[in-house]
This record gives C-alpha cells, sequence and structure tokens, in this order.
C-alpha cells in the first residue's frame, strides 16, 4: 500500500512536468512558488491522504480540501515577474488539480 513518502515523491516528478508542460517561459519561477506551496499544505495534505487511503474522504471532499488552501498560495515569484491575475489563478489552479490528480494516482 502506497504512504505518503510514495505521494511526495510522485509530486516530485508530477510538478516539474505541469510546470515544463504550461509554464514553459516561467519554468523556475513556477516550480519554486508550486514546492512553497507544497511547503505550506505538506501536513494538511499528509493528514487528508491518509484519510483518502483509507476511503474516510472521497474524490469531491478531498478535492473541496485541497482547493480550499488556495489563499495560501502566495505565488511570490510569479508575482514578481508581472503575470497577470488571471495567469495566476490558472497557475493555482493547474497546481492544485495536479495535487489532486496524483494523490488519486497513488491512493486510489
Amino acid at each position: 500500500m502506497a504512504d505518503f513518502n510514495d505521494y511526495l515523491a510522485a509530486l516530485r516528478t508530477e510538478l516539474p512536468e505541469f510546470v515544463a508542460y504550461s509554464w514553459k517561459n516561467e519554468k523556475t519561477a513556477a516550480l519554486k512558488d508550486a514546492r512553497a506551496f507544497m511547503q505550506q499544505v505538506e501536513a494538511d495534505l499528509q493528514r487528508w491522504t491518509a484519510l483518502l487511503a483509507r476511503g474516510d474522504l472521497t474524490r469531491d471532499d478531498f478535492e473541496w480540501l485541497v482547493a480550499g488552501k488556495k489563499d495560501l498560495a502566495e505565488l511570490d515569484t510569479l508575482k514578481r515577474k508581472g503575470l497577470s491575475r488571471v495567469a495566476l489563478e490558472r497557475f493555482v489552479n493547474g497546481l492544485i488539480d495536479t495535487i489532486v490528480t496524483t494523490a488519486f494516482k497513488i491512493f486510489l
């Protein structure tokens, strides 16, 4: 059975792929901000993925919880690059989707 370390390892692969595909021009800044967000929410993700693995959370519940952390995404590096609010929102949505999708690859 997969554990949280497996999930983190998968994210270490998935996040750079997301950034390389969707944010080529801002790759370094986007990856830095993605990793900063992951550090902020790591404890919550550990708790929620354990619940997900046990079947105590549905996909919708997990997705809702992760999306609820959007406001913690400071995106300082991308903001300094002058990205628009719409672009920053698109980045956060893609980041959340990557986090959720990776969890389901690992735990379900």
